[in-house]
């Protein structure tokens, strides 16, 4: 996937026809994550709570 299909924030919230089953995956060292496909015509994604970092 390219960079500029990327969307990141802590909360991301998606609208389309159909939703997969959620499927867990492996995602840095031993953390898991979920992931799912949206499609519709079309599929919409935005940020709801944008990520931040935290500077200590």
């Amino acid at each position: 996937m390219s960079q500029n299909n990327v969307i990141k924030g802590e909360k991301i919230r998606c609208v389309g026809r159909w939703v997969s089953k959620p499927r867990l995956v492996q995602w840095t060292s031993r953390h898991r994550a979920i992931e799912i496909f949206v499609e519709g015509k079309p599929a919409i994604a935005e940020v709801v709570k944008t990520w931040r970092v935290l500077k200590s």
